[in-house]
C-alpha cells in the first residue's frame, strides 16, 4: 500500500512539474508573439522609407532631391540594423549564459523598437541615467522585462504623457535600480495587488499595434527578474501615473 502510495505520489509531481513547464512555454510564446508583433511593424515602417525615398530618387534627376533621398535611405537602413540587432538579443532570452550587461546601452536598444510609436503617441522619453556598474545578466532576458513595461507605459498614456526611464546603484546593497515612470491614468490599490497575477489584465484584448491583453507579459516580466537574483516592486496613484522599479 505504502509503495503504491510512494508511485502516485512521485507521478502526481511529474505531472505538476510537466504542467508548470507547459506553462511556462505557453508564457514565452506569448511574449515572443508580441515581440514579432513590435519587431515587424517597425521593420517594416524603416523598409517603407527606404523604398519610398528610393523612389523618390529614381523620379528625381537633380543633385539636392537625390542626396536627400540617399541621406533619408541610409538612416533608414541604420534604424533596420539597430532593429535587427535588438531582437537577435531578445532572441537570446532563452539561453543560461550570463553576461556583463550594460545597462545604458541595453535601454537604447529596447527604445530603437518603440521609437515610431512612442512618437505617435506624444510620448516623451526622459533619461535619468547616473552611473552604474554593469549586471550579470541575461542581457535578452532584461531586453524582455523592460520592452513589457515601456509597452505597459505607454499603453496607460493614451492622450500623451512622459515616460521617465533612470538608472541609479545602491552601493549599500551592491543592486542597480532600472526605473520606468509614466504619467498616465495609474492603478487602484486592488488592481496593483493583482497587476503581477497570471492570466489578470485590466485590457479587453490587444490594442491597435497588436501589443498587451494576454495578462502574462508582467507575470513574465517578475518571473525573469526574480530568476536573476533580483525583483520587480510597484508604486501608482488613480490619475498620477505608475513608477515600476526593477532591481538587479
Amino acid at each position: 500500500m505504502h509503495r503504491q502510495l510512494e508511485i502516485g505520489r512521485l507521478r502526481h509531481a511529474a505531472e505538476v512539474a510537466d504542467l508548470r513547464r507547459q506553462i511556462l512555454e505557453a508564457r514565452k510564446l506569448a511574449a515572443l508573439g508580441e515581440l514579432i508583433g513590435t519587431t515587424t511593424h517597425e521593420f517594416n515602417n524603416a523598409l517603407t522609407t527606404i523604398l519610398n525615398y528610393a523612389r523618390l530618387g529614381l523620379r528625381h534627376r537633380d543633385q539636392p532631391t537625390r542626396d536627400k533621398a540617399l541621406e533619408r535611405i541610409l538612416s533608414a537602413g541604420t534604424r533596420a540594423a539597430k532593429i535587427t540587432a535588438s531582437v537577435l538579443g531578445m532572441s537570446r532570452s532563452g539561453s543560461t549564459r550570463f553576461e556583463p550587461v550594460n545597462l545604458n546601452l541595453l535601454i537604447e536598444d529596447v527604445l530603437v523598437l518603440l521609437e515610431r510609436e512612442l512618437m505617435k503617441y506624444r510620448v516623451q522619453v526622459e533619461r535619468e541615467f547616473a552611473p552604474v556598474p554593469k549586471v550579470s545578466a541575461n542581457p535578452g532576458q532584461i531586453q524582455q522585462v523592460l520592452l513589457n513595461l515601456l509597452v505597459n507605459a505607454r499603453q496607460a498614456m493614451t492622450g500623451g504623457g512622459r515616460l521617465i526611464l533612470r538608472l541609479s546603484h545602491d552601493e549599500a546593497s551592491g543592486l542597480v535600480d532600472l526605473m520606468v515612470r509614466d504619467t498616465g491614468c495609474g492603478m487602484t490599490p486592488d488592481i496593483m495587488r493583482r497587476i503581477f497575477e497570471a492570466r489578470f489584465s485590466t485590457k479587453t484584448g490587444p490594442d491597435e499595434t497588436g501589443k498587451g491583453g494576454t495578462g502574462l507579459g508582467l507575470t513574465i516580466a517578475k518571473g525573469i527578474a526574480r530568476s536573476l537574483g533580483g525583483e520587480i516592486t510597484v508604486r501608482s496613484e488613480p490619475g498620477k501615473g505608475s513608477t515600476f522599479t526593477v532591481w538587479l
